[in-house]
């Protein structure tokens, strides 16, 4: 960590651009420069890097966050850009006043942060009040700019009143790639006329829309980006009487462009290029996947895809939202992915890290009340698959546990003092019956003619917190132990079977031999926002029975009956992608392998109503069409076929059992820290498997 001065528009001159108001600074300077040297840059909150006039970057990296109260955040990161070129550097960083997007913050102040050294570690240039700075005035809001404004004269940077200690970040730099429109000719439109268009791209990206407009006379530009038409949407409006090369400073999803042209000038006006920047963290390796069934390869590389366009300078519930740090669910699906398809987790590393901070800072929660349970099944499985014992923090463990072991009741053993009971899934409850209705367009925060799975009453809520705090406790027990607190450990393990016992003794329907969703008690906490009034109807939730059978919650000769119920009949109004991911899991381990195929099918629905991405929802909701957490088939197809069993973490010793399932024939690879994994199979052939050195099959 290091303390790092920030520089800013000089209040005097530009006291309504301190602080909550958008604006563009522009802050430039000079450097000369004998050999390669690095950059260090932060900004509050964003800043474009460029160098002679070339784009080096975009940051800084997220501190990652939650819904809480953000102020406990108190260091930012700097980000790192290696410079090889010499000579006299010209130095120019755009910085946004205020975030954009949810994922990004301020800290209560505007600034940048920068600091050149060569490589003999001698500093070439640092942020002070030698540097020129001015408000960018065409900038006028993020989705209006002005080119006819006239631009201010440089005034001197000034130092912010706010100091920081700045924190380093062991991550790459996100990486940029061009993307076309699929078709795209030049555009004329003639003077007094009005010219619409709409642009289309192959897929759905992660971008920055650029437009090149020539003109000798005014014009407005009005472009609006969605995924498909619907989601995502985001309407910009450029006015200009010269030629530009506009680019928005918000990155979004993008799948086709609308854009309107208005021609006020008495000459042509050409729009000469539109593309996008599509921005993502770089993939350096990929395993590949290939089986007999076109349908099932379509459904992976639109996972694969959605994934990548995921992958931020944090895991991003999706490029539509860009939520913070705040759905663990989300992430710790998309690693998993991850660790088997990419074969890099320094991504979900250092989310993991951002999380165990944010547990610190908050004393042991995450805003979604289940997603906190989520995060020591993700550490347990980032270690199992990489070896890395670094991410154990104990700390944060340990306030976890205390945290939800004031929920129990001592009455029951179950969590009746949790603040609610979120998130579970996105689907609605009958008020008045054990089924489900159609969600539409209400995605459930508000009101609605039933109960919302994202924060149920206890009836629909208590079992899957429940179970998903057994897992927890059966997670930490194994690594309080790798750190060498064995007595945590044991702790956890000893909380775990009474956790399992007060399921099984009050949430377990001997008639049905099926888990009801929670008890019909009334609430033993107030009422809020997100704890409604608990219900009388009974509900045998399909989410909890899934997770009672992959957790070794319910009586094993009890767990393929359970399973049959959760898949026999199972509604989309029921059960979205994101928990298909627990459900096929379970049959998984529970060796109904034979099922698998068939619910994984189900995600032609979500192709045929927008191949680009992958749908957050099932048809039935209105929804993004650019979100992971349902990706699971990218993972569980490999999990299926290969039949892996990490067996010592790392991958040093694991177990093969390769099938087809009813496949012809599958190619595919695993991505192990050692190396690639290769299988082959072909029905009726021997399966062909490849190790790298340094894994031993057992």
């Amino acid at each position: 960590m290091k303390k790092g001065n920030f520089i800013w528009l000089d209040p005097a001159l530009y006291p309504d651009c301190q602080r909550g108001k958008f604006c563009i600074a522009e802050l430039k300077s000079e450097l000369f420069a004998t050999k390669p040297y690095t950059v260090e840059i932060s900004a509050l909150a964003r800043y474009m890097l460029f160098i002679n006039g070339e784009l080096v970057g975009r940051g800084p990296h997220t501190v990652g966050g939650d819904y809480f109260d953000l102020g406990k955040l108190e260091s930012p990161y700097y980000d790192t850009h290696y410079v090889e070129k010499t000579g006299k550097q010209e130095i120019c960083v755009l910085v946004t006043s205020v975030p954009t997007a949810m994922d990004e913050y301020d800290f209560g102040a505007c600034g940048l942060y920068f600091n050149a050294y060569d490589t003999d570690g001698r500093v070439l240039l640092a942020s002070d009040e030698k540097w020129d700075a001015r408000v960018v005035s065409s900038r006028q809001d993020v989705y209006f700019t002005d080119y006819t404004s006239t631009e201010q004269e440089y005034s001197k940077a000034k130092f912010i009143e706010k100091s920081f200690v700045l924190s380093s970040i062991d991550l790459d730099n996100l990486v940029e790639e061009k993307i076309a429109p699929q078709s795209f000719d030049k555009i004329v439109v003639k003077s007094g006329k009005t010219h619409r268009e709409c642009l289309f791209f192959d897929k759905i990206y992660s971008a920055y829309p650029y437009i090149s407009v020539k003109c000798q006379g005014r014009c407005t530009l009005r472009f609006t980006s969605s995924e498909e038409g619907t989601a995502g949407k985001i309407t910009e409006e450029l006015v200009t009487d010269r030629d530009v090369l506009h680019f928005s400073p918000r990155m979004r999803s993008i799948g086709q462009i609308e854009i309107e042209i208005v021609n006020e000038s008495p000459c042509d006006v050409a729009i000469d290029d539109l593309y996008i920047q599509f921005i993502h963290y770089p993939v350096y390796e990929e395993g590949d996947f290939k089986c007999s069934e076109a349908l099932v390869n379509d459904i992976y590389d639109v996972c694969m895809h959605t994934l990548k366009i995921c992958r931020q300078s944090i895991h991003l519930d999706s490029p539509t939202h860009q939520e913070p740090l705040a759905c663990t669910g989300d992430y710790y699906i998309q690693s998993l992915i991850e660790y088997l398809s990419l074969g890099d987790p320094g991504l979900a590393k250092w989310d993991l890290i951002r999380t165990s901070n944010l547990l610190k800072v908050q004393d042991g929660r995450l805003f979604h009340t289940t997603y906190s349970l989520i995060y020591p099944a993700w550490v347990y499985e980032h270690y199992m698959h990489t070896g890395d014992v670094s991410v154990i923090d104990g700390e944060a463990l340990s306030l976890l546990c205390k945290r939800f072991d004031s929920y129990v009741s001592e009455k029951n053993g179950l969590l009746e003092y949790a603040p609610d009971y979120m998130f579970v899934d996105w689907v609605v409850a009958s008020c008045e019956r054990d089924e489900f209705l159609d969600g539409g367009k209400m995605m459930g925060h508000g009101k609605m003619d039933g109960y919302s799975l994202h924060h149920p009453p206890k009836a629909l809520g208590q079992s899957v917190l429940c179970m998903f705090y057994y897992n927890a406790l059966i997670k930490m027990s194994r690594l309080f132990s790798l750190i060498g607190n064995e007595k945590s450990g044991q702790e956890c393990s000893k909380k775990a079977e009474k956790m399992k016992e007060s399921i099984n003794a009050h949430l377990w329907d001997k008639e049905r031999c099926l888990y009801v969703g929670g008890l019909n008690t009334p609430n033993l906490v107030e009422e809020n926002n997100w704890l409604p009034q608990n219900t009388k109807t009974v509900y045998h939730l399909k989410q909890a029975n899934a997770l009672a059978v992959l957790f070794g919650i319910a009586p094993k000769e009890h767990r393929h009956n359970i399973l049959r119920y959760v898949i026999t009949d199972l509604t989309k109004f029921e059960m979205q992608p994101y928990f298909y991911h627990f459900l096929l899991l379970a049959l998984h381990n529970e060796g109904m392998i034979d099922s698998i195929l068939p619910l994984i099918r189900r995600y032609e629905s979500l192709l045929e109503r927008c191949h680009k991405g992958l749908s957050e929802a099932w048809e039935n909701m209105e929804c993004d069409f650019s979100h992971a957490w349902g990706a699971a088939p990218a993972y569980i197809l490999k999990l299926a076929l290969s039949g892996l069993e990490i067996v010592e973490p790392g991958f040093k010793k694991i177990k093969l059992n390769p099938r087809l399932l009813d496949f012809d024939r599958a190619e595919y690879e695993i991505t192990a820290p050692q190396g690639k994994i290769v299988i082959r199979h072909q029905r009726g052939e021997a399966p062909e498997i490849m190790l790298p050195s340094g894994i031993t099959l057992m």
